[in-house]
């Protein structure tokens, strides 16, 4: 019943949990220009996948943010078993409550709602240079820098440069 009410929680809040296919994940990483030592957060993690990518493929320091009980758990088993302990972070924490100063960039595969709700702490927290990379839905009042939507079968990517 716990993990049920986290999913709940977590849906409810930003988004459901939905895995991405690692070509979209990189997808992201490449309009993201993430270089090697940036600090890369992702927000509502799942199994961690995109913080895996952002260490293992980009060199990048990355910590995911979780609040849902079973993808928290699959991410950390997943950490462990790829040796990235200590270079890809996984907390079980709601985003909305975490400091986005230190983020050189910020993911984000969250529903309309979250994102309008997440905008005015991007908007505050964020430094003058972070990229915001958002998978299928953009960030309402914002012009993206950049989209990644090379055909009508692919998910749009939207790029925001704070």
């Amino acid at each position: 019943m716990l993990i049920l009410g986290t999913f709940a929680l977590a849906g409810l809040s930003a988004a459901p949990w939905v895995p991405l296919w690692k070509k979209d994940v990189i997808r992201m990483m490449r309009l993201a220009n993430i270089k090697p030592g940036e600090v890369v957060y992702d927000l509502g993690a799942g199994d961690g996948r995109i913080i895996i990518i952002a260490v293992r493929e980009f060199g990048a320091q990355s910590t995911g943010f979780e609040f849902a009980v079973l993808p928290y758990i699959l991410g950390y088993i997943k950490i462990l078993a790829s040796g990235l302990r200590g270079k890809a972070k996984l907390k079980y924490a709601n985003f909305f409550f975490q400091d986005f100063s230190q983020a050189d960039v910020i993911c984000a595969f969250l529903t309309p709602r979250a994102m309008e709700k997440l905008k005015p702490k991007l908007e505050k927290e964020t430094k003058s240079g972070c990229r915001i990379v958002s998978y299928a839905f953009s960030i309402p009042g914002w012009t993206p820098t950049k989209i990644d939507k090379p055909n009508t079968k692919t998910t749009a990517v939207y790029l925001y440069q704070r």
